[in-house]
């Protein structure tokens, strides 16, 4: 992967605006209604998208960690309904072991949960699955017999497959294997590794969708007029606009810099911190943003539910407010205080 730390800017202008084009509002809840659209997915692997960050020489498109998170947050400023993040997830773990990148969407499993690996063959169960249904591979992090890490690469075909969906309506799965003969390859990574790559790409996606409601409701405002003026012009609306601009503004920006951190060292306290930050903002924009729109924000035909739902998904993905505030907690502690921990010239924090 490239070193740069800057995001190609012909990048972004194409992901902008192709996923303004393609990801309407009408076409999201096709697939909430309908299940995976391939004719979407095609259409965004001919312009690799899904393999942005992966070395060519492993199968990749090429580009930067930054490059990536572009792609992220554009997918979630459109709120594109499509595998993205688990795609790119799953191609990391299979291109840093050395595998072959299969063609198509792929899956990731967030949490092993009850799964067992053993001479090559796997068993158990994992819940809450993204995208399951419609790839053409399931990827997993977990110990052999030996307790060696291996990447897993599942056919889902082989799986008993439990339909479910998340908050946002996109499909979230239960699936069940039963002494399944999988492909494996050896990792020199652990868990955590996943759950921080994991973490940082979902902070992108929050950041974009947080950004749509602060655009979409700053337009609102400055439309909706109510006793003769914009309802943006009243105090209590611009508070709440000016706490979605400080969201947007921040949540972009802690993804830049967790984005950059990893060129310098070690990065896990940037990004246990940036989805931290993610996760809080999530709230806190949507309720400004529904209060803002008034009862227009709560209908199933105006575009805010589509971001709203998804941050309320995201916020759980990859660590929990309470989960990560411990693990940075316990980290200050260690360093002996928050001041002492940023305020060390040259040091890396590790959490």
């Amino acid at each position: 992967m490239s070193r740069t730390t800057q995001r190609d800017r012909d990048l972004v202008r194409l992901v902008r605006d192709y996923f303004s084009k393609a990801f309407t509002p009408g076409v999201i809840a096709d697939v909430e209604r309908d299940g995976p659209s391939m004719r979407l997915w095609r259409s965004v692997e001919e312009l690799g998208l899904p393999l942005v960050g992966i070395d060519e020489d492993n199968g990749g498109s090429g580009g930067s960690l930054l490059d990536l998170l572009a792609v992220m947050e554009g997918a979630g400023h459109f709120a594109v309904a499509l595998p993205l993040a688990e795609t790119s997830l799953a191609a990391w773990l299979l291109a840093s072991s050395g595998a072959e990148l299969p063609a198509g969407p792929l899956s990731v499993v967030p949490d092993p949960g009850e799964l067992t690996l053993a001479g090559g063959r796997l068993t158990g169960t994992a819940a809450h699955v993204p995208w399951v249904r419609g790839t053409a591979r399931i990827v997993a992090l977990l110990p052999d017999e030996s307790s060696r890490m291996q990447v897993v690469s599942i056919k889902p075909e082989n799986l008993e497959v439990t339909a479910g969906a998340d908050l946002a309506g996109m499909p979230r799965d239960t699936i069940r294997a039963i002494d399944v003969a999988v492909d494996s390859y050896p990792a020199e990574m652990g868990v955590d590794d996943v759950l921080l790559r994991g973490a940082l790409l979902r902070s992108a996606q929050m950041a974009g969708a947080i950004t749509a409601v602060f655009e979409l409701t700053k337009t609102y405002v400055g439309q909706r007029v109510q006793f003769g003026k914009p309802i943006g012009m009243f105090q209590a609306v611009q508070a709440h606009l000016v706490e979605l601009a400080q969201a947007s503004a921040l949540s972009a920006l802690s993804v830049d810099r967790a984005g950059a951190a990893p060129l310098r060292g070690p990065a896990s306290f940037e990004i246990v911190a940036t989805k931290s930050l993610a996760n809080r903002h999530a709230g806190l924009v949507t309720r400004a943003a529904h209060q803002a729109h008034g009862a227009i924000g709560m209908t199933q035909e105006y575009s805010l539910q589509l971001f709203s739902r998804r941050l309320h998904t995201w916020r759980g993905d990859f660590g929990d407010e309470t989960r990560l505030n411990l693990r940075l907690g316990a980290a200050m502690a260690k360093r002996g205080g928050l001041t002492s921990a940023v305020t060390s010239a040259g040091a890396t924090i590790g959490v």
